[in-house]
């Protein structure tokens, strides 16, 4: 991983989207695992951290023997539309 911030991120598990608030503005990213992504930050040890040159974000589980934890990362998709493109009818 590059150069990572500390973020808070908000995630929805049935659409497998999260949102993180960098410099002033929300940006949607799609995860393929949402529910492991629920699982580690549930039970994260520190704050996640993200590096956006990789688009991933890092999150430290416990771990026996390993203080700091361990670190699993998981891959982001951004999306490419800030709104969505379905519209209601009816």
């Amino acid at each position: 991983m590059g150069p990572s911030i500390a973020v808070l991120p908000l995630l929805d598990v049935n659409r497998g989207v999260l949102e993180l608030r960098l410099a002033g503005s929300w940006h949607s990213y799609h995860v393929a695992d949402a529910p492991a992504l629920a699982s580690a930050l549930a039970n994260a040890v520190g704050s996640p951290r993200w590096d956006a040159r990789a688009r991933e974000l890092s999150v430290r589980i416990p771990r026996s023997g390993m203080p700091a934890g361990q670190a699993v990362i998981f891959s982001l998709s951004e999306f490419s539309l800030a709104l969505p493109s379905a519209r209601l009818v009816g």
